[in-house]
């Protein structure tokens, strides 16, 4: 949602035509043999590929096969292939390195979704000499015409010591040294963890508990790869660690510390607190342990009551870069529930306000793309030519950033995988040999139906990064993604009753209309005054029946016609036309509708509207200006009485709000009528459109505390 779309940009679609080809070419040389060249350079080459499950067999019910055996374009399920890489590897969009078999056979290889250098080196993924096992090898046509194998599920490769018996003999290395027990790997992944290689330190740890350690060696062994966990962000596989250690966490400073570390990753904030407390009470000399205390306690108040310091996350999210900040999840007074042909939705579980705080939600994976001073060649772009979808930004980054943390941390994957996915059809295992299997596809197809385009703040995005004047970006199309599970289940509606705001990566739900308890949230997928819908509608698979788009369905082409006609013209009049001249064609367009606002709102009346009501103020034309404000109001189907003017010079009158309508920025329409009602003596008025305004602000910016230097 609200992501970059470039399926409308003909460099694209001819890059989509082009990939597309090469599908067809490589259904052609489905099943048939190569001749292999041996190449000996890395060979860089773009793919495109139609999704494939990952191996849900055991290793030992699938059935060796060398590179010649290969066919073009099949996925040798129940097949494995031993391959020893026999070059520096290359890192680009995979890792890529030229390996070989026994026979000497050699072809490249690239690994997809793997972790980011600065995390786990290609060196120590495929370095020279390593070696590996391929499971269901797929051997791909390139787009050079070349070929080479692919691995897109991380559990479709399996590493393999140089001691391991799955290793041919001729590659094997006899490990009968006994210097390299366990105080030997111990201390090998001490030195890789000095370097800051946590992944790698982890295997050289695991590898040392296999080595039969003393009770005191196993204790330091986990101890030590319970703090690469954490480094890794693996935090239930470091708590297990700790908790299993012998003697357990039982008054050793440092494992309560790991173990408070975990629980704290974990957000269970409240078990957090109780082993810090136990650290306050028997290590007094730790003197960092009461102001964790005191930073965790913030947490629980986040996660329990919803009581976030948003001016703190404005600045954290403008100063960091990625801009991921340490604040707690808070899922407020919603639940899930049926939602009919719907599938699930989110519902209110109390009555509640507009403005009301319904979710503040930190993202499952979010990949930021720093657009200051980006070009657009600069950005990635990812195509899918069973769906002739383009979108241009971080959303690969974002399917490499779940799988990875969905395969390192398995316990959260139902997070993930319970969401909507279309069509596609997963596989019913989720575990094989001990391996977790993270089927990369479905995590793109759930991605592409859930994930959220975001600014680095709705602040920035909605005012211009700080004036009212300010230049504004369009905050409806963002290069930032993320994943935010429990908001991806709100279904669209043009109706909507909530809205999204983000600060960093949380996404901050909140109420536009005072809600009964049972009401099911529902907002915009996509803007409803765009043109494409159905497009929009195909890709979500449902179509909208909201009142806007069942009155439009009701209402004859021309006069649909004639409304849009009138919305273009209004729109290339700009704000060089006069204030009547807008409002005769205004009135015109009033016409192409059927029903009263109250009943369908009328969006493309309401900015134009608000815009001829700022002409009025501008110009010291006030009374006008609320006339004209109300009635921006009154077309996204506010009812409101008591805002039309008392007799000039009083403060009388009552603001009251029957129905709120939708939400379109509506702070700067009540902005507007606070300064004409101020400038017309009515400062009652004008001191409770000014709280309106604060509402409205508060459910499109997410927060309020910024109100006061914008209003």
């Amino acid at each position: 949602m609200d992501i970059d779309n470039g399926s409308s940009m003909p460099e694209l679609m001819a890059m989509l035509k082009r990939r597309k080809e090469n599908l067809r070419q490589g259904e052609a040389n489905r099943g048939k043999k190569i001749e292999f060249t041996a190449p000996r350079a890395v060979i860089i080459a773009k793919f495109q590929f139609q999704p494939y499950p990952p191996s849900t067999k055991s290793l030992g019910e699938l059935k060796k096969k060398m590179i010649k055996d290969l066919h073009m374009e099949l996925h040798h399920e129940g097949a494995f292939l031993v391959v020893r890489s026999i070059a520096p590897p290359t890192r680009l969009t995979s890792i890529m390195a030229i390996v070989e078999d026994e026979n000497q056979d050699v072809v490249l290889l690239q690994l997809y979704n793997q972790e980011k250098e600065t995390e786990y080196p290609a060196d120590e993924i495929l370095g020279d000499g390593m070696v590996v096992m391929l499971k269901n090898p797929y051997l791909k046509t390139t787009s050079d015409g070349t070929y080479g194998l692919r691995v897109d599920h991380l559990s479709d490769i399996v590493c393999l010591a140089r001691h391991d018996d799955r290793v041919p003999s001729k590659w094997r290395i006899n490990l009968r040294d006994d210097t390299k027990n366990a105080l030997y790997w111990k201390n090998l992944g001490n030195r890789f963890f000095g370097d800051t290689q946590y992944r790698a330190a982890i295997e050289r740890y695991t590898e040392a508990l296999k080595h039969c350690p003393t009770e005191d060696e196993e204790r330091i062994i986990k101890l030590n790869r319970s703090i690469a966990f954490l480094k890794t962000e693996q935090f239930k596989a470091a708590l297990s660690d700790i908790e299993s250690a012998p003697n357990g966490p039982n008054l050793v400073e440092k494992a309560l510390d790991r173990k408070a570390q975990a629980l704290y990753g974990l957000g269970k904030y409240r078990e957090c607190c109780h082993v810090l407390e136990e650290m306050c009470e028997n290590f007094t000399k730790n003197a960092s342990v009461q102001q964790r205390l005191t930073h965790t306690i913030k947490r629980i108040k986040e996660q329990e009551r919803g009581l976030h310091d948003f001016a703190r996350m404005q600045r954290e999210a403008s100063d960091k870069r990625p801009p991921h900040l340490d604040f707690a999840t808070y899922i407020g007074p919603v639940a899930l529930g049926p939602s009919g042909s719907k599938g699930r939705g989110l519902f209110t579980t109390k009555a509640v306000k507009a403005g009301d705080l319904l979710l503040c939600e930190k993202a499952f994976a979010h990949a930021f793309v720093d657009t200051d001073g980006i070009h657009t060649q600069d950005l990635t772009v990812l195509i899918d030519a069973q769906r002739d979808l383009i979108t241009v930004g971080g959303q690969a980054e974002l399917i490499r950033l779940v799988a990875q943390k969905v395969y390192q941390n398995p316990s959260m994957a139902a997070t993930v995988t319970d969401l909507h996915h279309g069509s596609y059809q997963p596989v019913d295992v989720s575990e094989v040999d001990g391996i977790p299997i993270v089927d990369t596809f479905l995590i793109s197809r759930i991605i592409a139906l859930n994930c959220f385009g975001c600014p680095l703040t709705t602040l920035d995005s909605k005012t211009g990064g700080g004036s009212w004047g300010g230049s504004r970006i369009n905050e409806r199309i963002h290069h930032s993604v993320g994943l935010w599970p429990m908001a991806s289940y709100i279904n669209h509606s043009c109706d909507s009753n909530a809205t999204r705001a983000f600060i960093g990566d949380f996404m901050i739900v909140r109420a536009t209309r005072d809600l009964d308890s049972g009401t099911e949230l529902k907002w915009w997928y996509y803007d409803p005054g765009q043109d494409n819908k159905k497009g929009a509608d195909n890709h979500w698979g449902f179509q909208c029946d909201c009142v806007i788009c069942t009155d439009d369905q009701a209402t004859s082409p021309q006069i649909l016609a004639d409304r849009k006609r009138l919305k273009s013209a209004l729109k290339s009049e700009g704000s060089a036309a006069k204030p009547g001249k807008i409002e005769s064609m205004l009135e015109k367009m009033k016409l192409t509708y059927r029903k009263p606002p109250s009943e369908v709102p009328r969006l493309d009346m309401y900015n134009i509207q608000v815009s001829v009501a700022i002409r009025y103020l501008e110009t010291n034309q006030p009374t006008k200006a609320v006339e004209r404000g109300l009635e921006a109001l009154s077309s996204l189907g506010f009812i409101i009485e008591g805002a039309t003017m008392p007799q000039c010079g009083t403060s009388n009158g009552t603001v009251l709000i029957k129905r709120w309508g939708l939400d379109c920025d509506n702070f700067k329409c009540w902005q507007v009528l606070s300064n004409a009602y101020y400038m017309l003596g009515a400062f009652g008025l004008a001191s409770q459109a000014e709280n309106l305004g604060r509402i409205s602000y508060k459910a499109c910016i997410g927060e309020d505390v910024s109100f006061d230097v914008f209003r």
